[in-house]
């Protein structure tokens, strides 16, 4: 039965979601319009331009395996509520300190690692709430809407932010950008998803070992869509018993033992 278009968005919840994740990442861009214009205009500093990156992504770098550990044992909505309480928080502190005038450099650098650590408490809990959203059937899919969000929201962001910077000010067009935020925290308070049992304590950074070794390994596994024809030995290295149809329905072939063979591809295209 062949799938259908944008699948996921026929669930109701998920069209909530989709929207509010989209909304929300359009205002995290629009905060880094209007604050790194203001940091600039106030400070030209290449080294205070230079940490606003820094304070950006390496929370993401340090801390998100311990973020999606936390989401795994508690309620991953009001994990992305706390996440968008700190960019809530961040708008303003920035929109009170311009307009008081008393931004000073250790202000903005404060608020930007705030800003930081903010997106990493947001973005492993948004990832998992979509599979309690919907299932297993329509996850593709809906994985896919969600970066398509994500990417909608980073373009519209800059754009947007210019017309509220121009049209209200810095100081009133960061306070206003709070508001776009509020979307996704109302739904997340009464939405039904997000419930589970406590996960195992995580052992952090010691968890990705295994993995990469397993993706770096030789007899790495491997799943590729393919039709049922080439469910064949004939395209493993590793005995017959290995390469077997998965059970998902008449999509798979998986080979657990290792990946094709040079010389078992050029057997293929011989016979």
């Amino acid at each position: 039965m062949p799938q259908q278009s944008f699948a996921a968005l026929r669930h109701p919840g998920y069209r909530a979601y989709f929207i509010g994740s989209a909304l929300a990442m359009m205002a995290d861009s629009i905060e880094h319009v209007i604050s790194y214009w203001i940091i600039f205009q106030k400070f030209h500093s290449p080294a205070l331009g230079g940490f606003a990156v820094l304070s950006h992504w390496l929370p993401f770098l340090f801390f998100s395996v311990y973020s999606g550990a936390l989401a795994d044992r508690l309620d991953p909505r009001r994990i992305i509520q706390l996440g968008m309480l700190l960019f809530m928080a961040a708008s303003l502190g920035w929109g009170l300190l311009f307009l008081t005038g008393s931004l000073e450099m250790w202000h903005a650098a404060a608020l930007l690692v705030v800003h930081g650590f903010a997106g990493v408490l947001w973005a492993p809990a948004a990832q998992l709430l979509i599979h309690d959203i919907v299932g297993e059937k329509h996850l593709h899919s809906a994985i896919r809407l969600i970066a398509t969000g994500r990417y909608l929201g980073l373009l519209l962001g800059p754009a947007v932010g210019g017309l509220i910077l121009l049209a209200m000010g810095p100081a009133r067009g960061i306070l206003f950008n709070m508001l776009i935020y509020l979307p996704l925290i109302l739904w997340l308070w009464k939405a039904p998803y997000g419930g589970r049992k406590p996960a195992p304590a995580s052992r952090g950074f010691a968890e990705l070992l295994p993995m990469i070794r397993a993706a770096i390994s030789p007899t790495a596994c491997c799943s590729r869509p393919t039709p049922p024809a080439l469910w064949s030995p004939a395209w493993c290295s590793r005995p017959a018993a290995c390469c077997r149809p998965t059970r998902a329905p008449h999509s798979c072939w998986r080979c657990c033992g290792a990946l094709p063979s040079a010389a078992s591809r050029r057997q293929r295209r011989i016979r």
